[in-house]
């Protein structure tokens, strides 16, 4: 049975990264966030990749932070994957740029992040 984050989960890794990379604390909409926890447990998604790359979108476009929002939506698309066997195999650099270049191009969406992810994700060992 497939393990998901809880709201209460996201909240941590929002509060671990911002005390570990700096920014302010702090939750802007709980209702986004909520919705980006849920999104992929709606049964709507065909695999878990499908259910990480929804969580990735929903937490870097819906700003439920007040900061951090993209570093979160990585880490909490990575733990969750974790959580399940897999995890996401790429260096710092690569992801930074794939976020910052799918952001300026407006092009951050389901689809493009799902490709990108199919190429990145691993089963641990």
């Amino acid at each position: 049975m497939r393990k998901y984050l809880s709201v209460k989960d996201v909240i941590f890794i929002q509060e671990f990264i911002i005390k570990e990379f700096g920014g302010i604390q702090g939750i802007r909409d709980m209702k986004t966030l909520e919705s980006a926890v849920i999104r992929p447990q709606t049964g709507y998604y065909k695999n878990i990749i499908e259910e990480a790359s929804a969580l990735m979108e929903s937490l870097a476009m819906n700003h439920s932070f007040i900061d951090g929002n993209k570093r979160i939506s990585f880490f909490a698309a990575d733990v969750f994957l974790r959580m399940n066997g897999y995890y996401i195999s790429c260096e710092t650099k690569e992801a930074h740029k794939f976020y910052i270049s799918n952001l300026e191009n407006n092009t951050f969406k389901f689809d493009i992040i799902h490709s990108w992810l199919k190429k990145k994700v691993l089963k641990l060992k």
